[in-house]
């Protein structure tokens, strides 16, 4: 009985260190102002340990919880897309369009950022689903620096980021 309260204990503490990464090791091109250029970069935080399938203009690739997903920018029409797990297929996505943007409307805007986040689908019932956010490169750094982080700061974050995005 001693040796499994000891193990259980090792277990609560150790699953609650955190360890630091250098996401510039990881995801070199985040960081160099010239390899970004064209990009549209994917975070995972969907907190689940199921990994999941995402399309980006019409490329799937599985992503995992707090993996970066690097893809090419095509001029004009994109698309963005979580599927969900791979047993719930497109069903798990919130929404049941991918998000789209232009280029073309945004010349300027040169690289792209979006973070999954799990949420809920109210419309039936409420059952989790994923979300796909265009966020800022300052909020997509944060939370791929910090993925526990579901606070506050990141929401507001991603608000405004929403926001400029109707507005600007």
């Amino acid at each position: 009985m001693k040796n499994i309260r000891l193990i259980l204990t090792f277990f609560l503490i150790s699953s609650c260190a955190t360890t630091v990464v250098d996401q510039r090791k990881v995801i070199p091109e985040l960081f160099d102002p010239e390899l970004k250029k064209g990009k549209i970069f994917v975070f995972s935080n969907h907190m689940d340990p199921i990994a999941m399938n995402i399309r980006v203009n019409g490329e799937v690739r599985k992503i995992k919880h707090t993996e970066t997903k690097i893809f090419d920018l095509k001029d004009g029409q994109n698309s963005v897309k979580n599927l969900g797990r791979i047993t719930d297929g497109e069903s798990s996505n919130c929404d049941k369009q991918p998000y789209t943007f232009n280029t073309k409307m945004f010349p300027e805007v040169e690289t792209y950022y979006f973070v999954i986040q799990q949420g809920f689908d109210s419309n039936i019932r409420t059952f989790t689903c994923f979300k796909d956010f265009e966020v800022n490169e300052k909020a997509f750094l944060k939370q791929i620096n910090n993925p526990r982080n579901g606070g506050n700061e990141f929401l507001q974050d991603l608000s405004k980021s929403f926001i400029n995005s109707l507005i600007f």
